[in-house]
């Protein structure tokens, strides 16, 4: 099966615009999720510096798929985050507020998540950047090894050991800072 040729990733978003819709409500069960995602898509395709790839509809999907399942696990944590409201105006009161647990997360939580955070970017910006390259497409963007090594026309060992390499120095720089793991 033939390609049709592209300038850029964003054009081939626009030429299977609509193929990529159907394909995510489809796996979402919402046309306002599908059109979300399918934006999202197009977005984080015109600002990649990532290389046309050879199949830019079978890298769409996998994007678009990737970002599907980011979009429902982002609403599943705030529906689990935010209390359930009472649909019905009468039943409130307002000493049912003083049940409600505190979901405000923990000042010191929050002040070693942002030194952990910033840790990891730091880490990330140290990388070589080959393995810096190969390691976003894998955790940033969710490629497969072999995604990644068609991509950059590299082979899977290489991507292997850059992202061992990655993960290696990730971690080292976020013990220390005082995470264990």
């Amino acid at each position: 099966m033939t390609h049709p040729s592209f300038q850029s990733l964003a054009q081939a978003v626009e030429t299977y615009y609509e193929e990529l819709r159907r394909f995510i409500r489809q796996r979402t069960g919402s046309s306002s999720i599908a059109e979300d995602v399918v934006q999202e898509t197009w977005i984080r395709a015109n600002t990649t510096s990532t290389p046309l790839p050879d199949n830019p509809r079978a890298y769409l999907y996998r994007m678009a798929g990737n970002l599907a399942i980011d979009h429902i696990r982002r609403q599943k944590t705030w529906e689990r985050a935010l209390p359930s409201v009472n649909k019905e105006e009468n039943d409130y009161c307002e000493a049912d507020t003083e049940d409600l647990p505190n979901t405000s997360p923990d000042p010191v939580e929050v002040a070693i998540s942002q030194q952990e955070l910033e840790a990891l970017n730091a880490a990330i910006r140290e990388l070589p950047d080959k393995c810096r390259e190969v390691f976003l497409l894998y955790r940033g963007h969710g490629l497969s090894m072999r995604e990644i090594a068609t991509l950059l026309v590299i082979s899977e060992k290489t991507v292997e050991k850059h992202i061992a390499r990655a993960m290696v120095h990730c971690r080292s720089r976020l013990r220390e800072v005082g995470r264990n793991i």
